[in-house]
């Protein structure tokens, strides 16, 4: 388990992971990789994130991501068999992001463990309320504010989710380069190999051919 605190107001998450702003794990088959993180105390904080499979070729059915309280009650767990998410919750304390590869025998079901471990790609973030929703509301142009904020709140979350979702497709490009690179290393070093083969096979037909016309002439 890894234990992670958040010390200020907005902190993204950074561990080994894909790039700024987003982190990625690879969670053993019938395994779990559980982060723990901490609100700031003495308010309600907004906990907002998302997760994706960067396993293109794998299926997503075993993985199944849950989001805990400090009384380790579920207040959120993605759709079985999903491969992407996103979530969003008010709360304070502590909380714990569970991710699982294959079912662990818990009343959390998911598709049973198939041996393949997964990355996956995720991002926690806490943001305090903005200052003025929990005020008491005046008249129309403190509701029409308030509305307001909660509006930009919302497409800063959207905004955020589509960043992550931009690294996690960089991730996947920088590994799929990677795979291509190697496999072109081995394609040439094949290649090459083939042709010094065939260089050496014509050169030893040569000679055969040179004995034995040799031969033929001293008969």
């Amino acid at each position: 388990m890894k234990v992670l605190a958040f010390c200020a107001s907005f902190v993204v998450l950074r561990l080994h992971g894909v790039a700024d702003g987003a982190l990625s794990t690879t969670v053993e088959s019938g395994e779990e990789e559980c982060f723990v993180f901490r609100t700031p105390p003495g308010e309600s904080s907004v906990i907002s994130g998302d997760f994706d499979c960067l396993d293109d070729e794998l299926s997503p059915d075993p993985v199944g991501v849950i989001l805990y309280d400090e009384k380790m009650a579920p207040v959120w767990r993605s759709k079985s068999g999903a491969s992407e998410g996103a979530f969003s919750v008010r709360g304070s304390g502590k909380y714990e992001l569970c991710i699982q590869n294959g079912s662990l025998g818990s009343d959390d079901y998911y598709a049973a463990r198939d041996g393949n471990s997964r990355e996956v790609g995720f991002a926690v973030r806490v943001v305090p309320p903005l200052r003025g929703l929990e005020d008491e509301k005046v008249g129309p142009d403190d509701r029409l504010t308030s509305n307001l904020l909660e509006m930009c709140a919302t497409m800063n979350r959207g905004l955020q989710t589509m960043l992550d979702h931009q690294e996690y497709m960089r991730e996947r490009e920088s590994r799929h380069t990677a795979l291509a690179e190697t496999t072109f290393h081995r394609v040439v070093q094949w290649t090459v190999l083939e042709a010094v083969v065939l260089v050496l096979i014509a050169c030893g037909q040569v000679l055969y051919l040179k004995r034995f016309f040799e031969q033929t002439r001293y008969l």
